[in-house]
């Protein structure tokens, strides 16, 4: 599947993945679902709960990451999927910008380069009133890789 072209598509394709996963991951666990689709981008909503929340009841920094990290990789994974293999983060660079309570977060990924065996996407995480929270860049390998425990 290249990338998907409907909000349907997308969220096809997360549960055909969580079925042959065959386990639930950090995903399930962060809440994230799809959320739209455009041309170049896809989104997943995180939602504040307890476990994912500081404190101060803002969003957690590793709720944030998680989100950034599982978007960019879905994306990466849907555009080079005609090619077997599953996007590995092996570099990745994110800088918060801020923090809120307004629920859901949004994480909107866009491809901005792909080769081979590499990608490299651009991943922002936004709150429920369209504050940027997180701005990171994902690189990934695409490696083949069986799923399942």
């Amino acid at each position: 599947m290249a990338h998907p072209q409907t909000v349907e598509e997308f969220k096809a394709f997360v549960e055909k993945f969580e079925a042959r996963r065959g386990f639930d991951d950090i995903a399930v666990t962060l809440g994230l679902q799809p959320h739209d689709v455009t041309e170049d981008s896809i989104s997943m909503t995180l939602p504040l709960t307890e476990p994912m929340a500081q404190a101060n009841g803002m969003f957690s920094a590793a709720s944030l990451f998680g989100a950034a990290d599982i978007t960019g990789t879905f994306l990466a994974m849907m555009t080079y999927a005609d090619r077997g293999g599953f996007p590995l983060a092996v570099q990745s660079n994110l800088n918060f910008m801020s923090n809120s309570k307004a629920s859901p977060a949004v994480a909107t990924a866009r491809i901005l380069r792909g080769g081979g065996s590499v990608a490299v996407a651009e991943v922002s995480v936004a709150d429920a009133e369209g504050k940027e929270l997180v701005h990171s860049t994902f690189t990934y390998v695409i490696k083949d890789r069986t799923l399942g425990k």
